[in-house]
């Protein structure tokens, strides 16, 4: 995962504007003279955080190739909390890199996807019915909006599958292998196959919403000689998510595979000039918002900060895992600090801040923060803000 986010991380530099926004609610603004008790400690709560629409690229590349997807989802929840999701899977193959001497001469005798489960959003004892069908054109990952669709051609196939198992084993049936073989087997196999895209079968309720390991993935050919694996290459994941109920009061609910990102303000103006050795820039989710209704959730393992200038050019300042055992994230490093050090002086860089959640591998994790009450005396402040250790001044 790591590896996967440093190359989005390096990908959000100086990106696009972002889309309109909504109405903003204010947070409130309180400078706290400190936090755990530290006078070299400055607090800063954001003063607004609200929801922004935002494009979510969930198109890529399996095989390592920029840009990178790890993963395609697929299946349908019906979720009142946070909101009823669909999900479609693409996905197309490419040949190993070496093939056994005389592959291409000796005839396919059968084919089989197989999809490692990875994830799972939902009910994970569901049977889910799918269908699986040819992509009738050429179609490409790069920069493809979750909204995106694709030209689908023929019925291949249809499934079902527990939610719960780890390896999905999809047989296709030897009519489509005969059809197929040729072209597989060929020379010209990148530009005569164009893939796969499977979905919920119409009509089916769903129940779950199952994640694959798109590099471990694979489509396994055999002839009367070979076992050939064909590994994913382009993959994305089409996302219908609707609206659930409203948040409980001082919280607001980013979520993953929702096209929308949590922007935060932070009133620099309110703090004094000084001299900054670190930066901080902390987030609490109630993991207990998440749990419950009989459907697996999970809040996301990684986040990004990225600054955005009143132009619309961004920067990455900062990522944060999850807390082990715990829902908070804490963002830090060296250009963080720098940025709030020229914010303090008078030379504030950014308008407003995003977080955002990885665009790989795909996920539907749900991120209910914390937005108030503002903490009592004495008490730990629950509202994302700034954390500043000062150098205090010299005698």
């Amino acid at each position: 995962m790591l590896a996967s986010g440093a190359r989005l991380l390096s990908g959000l530099l100086l990106l696009g504007l972002l889309a309109g926004c909504q109405d903003p609610s204010g947070v409130g603004l309180n400078i706290i003279g400190e936090e755990g008790n530290d006078p070299n400690t400055l607090v800063a709560p954001a003063d607004t955080l609200y929801l922004d629409e935002e494009a979510e690229v969930t198109g890529g590349f399996a095989d390592g190739v920029t840009p990178v997807q790890e993963r395609v989802l697929v299946g349908a929840v019906m979720d009142l909390s946070f909101g009823d999701v669909t999900a479609e899977a693409y996905v197309d193959v490419r040949p190993p890199n070496v093939l056994p001497d005389g592959f291409s001469e000796r005839t396919i005798t059968s084919a089989t996807l197989r999809l490692f489960r990875d994830y799972a959003y939902g009910d994970t004892t569901a049977t889910l019915a799918l269908s699986l069908f040819d992509v009738e054109e050429a179609w490409s990952p790069v920069g493809a909006e979750a909204d995106t669709s694709f030209n689908v051609g023929a019925r291949i196939a249809d499934y079902e599958v527990e939610a719960g198992d780890s390896l999905f084993t999809l047989a296709l049936p030897s009519a489509w292998v005969s059809s197929n073989d040729a072209v597989l087997r060929g020379d010209s196999v990148l530009t005569e196959f164009d893939g796969f895209h499977l979905r919920l079968t119409d009509g089916a309720l769903g129940g779950a919403v199952v994640g694959f390991d798109a590099p471990r993935s694979r489509l396994r050919l055999t002839t009367a000689e070979d076992t050939v694996d064909y590994p994913l290459r382009e993959v994305f994941t089409r996302i219908e998510r609707g609206d659930g109920l409203p948040p409980a009061e001082d919280v607001v609910v980013l979520r993953d595979g929702g096209s929308e990102a949590l922007v935060v303000t932070i009133p620099f103006e309110d703090l004094d000039e000084a001299a900054v050795a670190r930066a901080v820039f902390r987030l609490s989710a109630d993991p207990d918002l998440v749990e419950g209704d009989g459907i697996a959730r999970a809040l996301p393992e990684q986040l990004v900060l990225v600054g955005v200038t009143a132009e619309g050019s961004r920067l990455l300042l900062a990522s944060a895992q999850r807390g082990e055992d715990s829902g908070l994230y804490d963002f830090s490093s060296g250009t963080l600090t720098n940025v709030v050090q020229d914010a303090l002086v008078g030379d504030p860089l950014f308008e407003r801040y995003l977080v955002l959640p990885l665009q790989s591998p795909a996920a539907l994790d749900v991120l209910p923060v914390v937005a108030g009450p503002p903490p009592g005396d004495g008490d730990p402040d629950p509202r994302p803000r700034l954390v500043l250790t000062v150098v205090p001044p010299a005698d």
